[in-house]
């Protein structure tokens, strides 16, 4: 028998052993705060589409862009590896 932690020991197998973010508080936060900008952006847009008065689009479509790109690399990198693989 060694000292040194891990050797030797038998660690049971991770459900979800590529976790990125190892902070399910930080992985919520993240998810809560790219669900929130998207919900205002969607807000905005509909309000936006249903006013003549202001157009908009200039600044939703690059935010709305970047908003999905950023939701589609944090679930692809960080959510999908962190699903129970059972």
């Amino acid at each position: 028998m060694t000292n040194t932690p891990g050797v030797g020991d038998h660690v049971a197998p991770s459900d979800t052993p590529n976790v990125v973010v190892q902070s399910p508080g930080v992985r919520k936060a993240i998810n809560v705060g790219v669900s929130a900008v998207a919900i205002v952006l969607g807000t905005v847009i509909v309000v936006d589409a249903a006013a003549p008065e202001f157009d908009l689009a200039q600044f939703t479509n690059p935010v709305s862009a970047a908003v999905l790109y950023l939701a589609s690399v944090f679930n692809l990198a960080v959510s999908l590896p962190n699903t129970p693989r059972r």
